[in-house]
């Protein structure tokens, strides 16, 4: 049994040091979302992203936040959208299998939780000319607009509302894939678009016992067709740039609409 268990740990570092050199790679795989509350962090390694800042006072804050009502939390705010390919997931895969030979080891046969294509963060999309086109305004443009469509709503009906909210409309994570439909086959090179995104607030009278504190307008979508990865490209990514504006409008209707009870005395 030792003798079998020294194996099992010289094949795990041997595996892990071949997923070493591919540092890169599987970094960009790392999940997208972890559990667990925690400070916002404000760029990734390309890109600085603006957060929108809070309301003036007087007015409904709107503020975006990498935190989720439930406690998980995105790593980092998203710039662009990214590209999950089945290649993404067979090296993810084979880090996770070599960590997860290790922690078998060392852990005396427990075993360990996999993952999902779903939740993972991606690599950059390299081949777009226009960066626009990729380009995630979630944590910015959106979270702005959104602010003075709440604003533009209420004023319409003042006589509704309270004249100040201490608590803000929270604009979550925002993160939008092109994710592959299947790692084997046809299907290998048919993506869809996929966006995990929530708009809640927490509840005026809420305390911090209360079994649910807050009220929320969920903005998730996922396009109901796969698309081949080429459909997708065309005219520079305009179908993603296009795919992400409609969700975003639906976003923006969903929650004004809701804004009523989002504001409920």
């Amino acid at each position: 049994m030792q003798k079998n268990l020294k194996h099992l740990f010289l094949a795990s570092l041997i595996a892990l040091n071949g997923c070493a050199g591919q540092r890169a790679a599987t970094d960009s795989a790392n999940a997208a979302i972890v559990p667990g509350a925690g400070a916002n962090s404000l760029e990734n390694a390309d890109t600085q992203v603006a957060v929108a800042k809070p309301a003036a006072a007087g007015m409904l804050g709107v503020v975006y936040t990498t935190n989720f009502p439930d406690g998980s939390r995105l790593k980092e705010t998203p710039a662009e959208i990214t590209i999950v390919r089945s290649e993404t997931t067979q090296k993810a895969a084979a880090a996770q299998t070599a960590l997860g030979i290790l922690t078998f080891v060392l852990a005396g046969g427990a075993g360990f939780s996999g993952f999902s294509k779903e939740s993972l963060r991606g690599e950059k999309i390299e081949d777009v000319k226009d960066r626009n086109n990729v380009r995630n305004p979630v944590p910015t443009d959106f979270t702005v607009q959104l602010r003075e469509q709440l604003n533009v709503a209420m004023e319409a009906k003042r006589s509704q509302y309270k004249p100040v909210y201490k608590h803000p409309v929270n604009v979550a994570g925002g993160n939008t894939r092109l994710i592959y439909e299947s790692l084997t086959g046809d299907e290998a090179q048919q993506f869809r678009m996929n966006t995990e995104l929530e708009v809640y607030k927490k509840k005026e009278g809420a305390g911090l016992f209360s079994v649910n504190p807050f009220e929320r307008v969920s903005c998730g979508r996922v396009s109901e067709k796969a698309l081949p990865l080429d459909e997708w490209m065309k005219d520079d990514y305009a179908m993603v740039r296009q795919w992400m504006d409609d969700t975003l409008r639906m976003c923006s209707e969903k929650v004004v609409a809701a804004l009523p009870k989002m504001l409920a005395r």
